[in-house]
């Protein structure tokens, strides 16, 4: 009898233990020496250590049966440089691009952090996190997460694709659905619960197989930040994106097109190459373009980015890197050029 009972507790403790898996600690640590060049007067052109988006997680599942698992995570970017990162929304059309956001200055800023449901139904989640409109950027920039991206200062990818707020890249206070891939097809639709009388939503479709990634995303709602270049900040705006990727063991083209001047204040082209001359080397490289909305008669702020960098994988969880990009500004002392090194290993 003491038997029987001894191993129906150890079954028992065993089955809860599968159930509830063990939480994962993850994340990055990631720095680069930046050089800058440009002609913005009363710039620091001076060499700087930055964090880029350098991160600690925990996330996990736990197994409810019949194939429905709840899911969390929760994601702090971390400033290991001690100083201010370099702003993620610093690619608005109307910054000189020289400044820090007041959020990076922190020890610990907030990333992805969601409770949700994940079966066959699709996946369910409410918190914050990369919105519909943000998550394919990153997919067709192999410089993404470096000095070098997009959406930093070469001003390639609209400010959608970063910061965090109801109505940015990282979205506050939403509820997200994503289906089930049906025939390579998936949509994803968000909604934010803010409080506001004006709530964003946005809504994605996406299809892919082993070569091909083309997606296509819009988003709704206020511009969020007044005195942006947007013909009513305090109006609710829209945007549109158009991309894809083609991908094989030795090259990889993507491209990106942003129909977001009201929303954003610019459209925007985006388009990249990578090149493996081995498993553990890679040659990327990155050209854009932004067209700013101005008033009439006013003068042009149209820009075009451009950026290489060589990339060396030392194993499966750290790699070096070193890249060159330059931004060229109608506007006379808006040209800027960087020069970076970095190092980035996972855990």
């Amino acid at each position: 009898m003491k038997k029987s009972i001894l191993a129906i507790a150890v079954a028992s403790l065993a089955a809860s233990s599968t159930a509830m898996a063990a939480p994962t600690v993850y994340g990055n640590v990631h720095l680069s020496l930046n050089a800058a060049d440009n002609d913005i007067p009363d710039a620091n052109n001076n060499l700087v250590i930055s964090s880029n988006t350098s991160s600690i997680g925990v996330k996990g599942s736990e197994d409810l049966g019949d194939g429905l698992k709840a899911i969390y995570k929760i994601e702090f970017g971390v400033d290991i440089a001690g100083k201010p990162t370099t702003n993620p929304d610093k690619n608005a059309p109307d910054n000189t691009g020289s400044g820090t956001s007041a959020a990076s200055t922190g020890v610990l800023n907030r990333r992805d952090q969601f409770v949700g449901l994940k079966g066959g139904f699709g996946t369910f989640k409410v918190g914050t996190m990369s919105s519909n409109y943000k998550q394919m950027g990153g997919k067709v920039d192999p410089l993404y997460r470096t000095a070098l991206e997009g959406r930093g200062f070469l001003k390639t990818q609209s400010n959608l694709h970063g910061g965090s707020g109801i109505d940015r890249g990282r979205s506050t206070n939403t509820m997200q659905y994503t289906t089930p891939k049906m025939g390579g097809f998936s949509l994803v639709g968000n909604y934010t619960f803010s409080g506001s009388e004006d709530e964003t939503a946005g809504l994605g479709v996406r299809w892919g197989n082993k070569a091909f990634t083309v997606y296509a995303d819009w988003i709704d709602g206020l511009t969020g930040t007044p005195g942006a270049n947007v013909s009513d900040p305090t109006a609710t705006q829209s945007a549109v994106k158009l991309g894809g990727k083609f991908a094989t063991k030795v090259f990889s083209v993507g491209l990106q097109y942003e129909d977001s001047a009201d929303k954003a204040g610019a459209d925007y082209i985006f388009a990249s190459g990578s090149f493996n001359i081995n498993k553990n080397n890679q040659i990327a490289l990155t050209y854009g373009i932004q067209e700013v909305e101005v008033v009439s008669g006013a003068d042009s702020r149209d820009s075009s980015g451009v950026a290489v960098a060589y990339n060396h994988k030392m194993s499966k969880m750290t790699n070096v890197y070193v890249g060159y990009g330059a931004k060229s500004d109608d506007r006379d002392a808006k040209d800027e050029s960087m020069l970076t090194a970095g190092i980035r290993t996972k855990f």
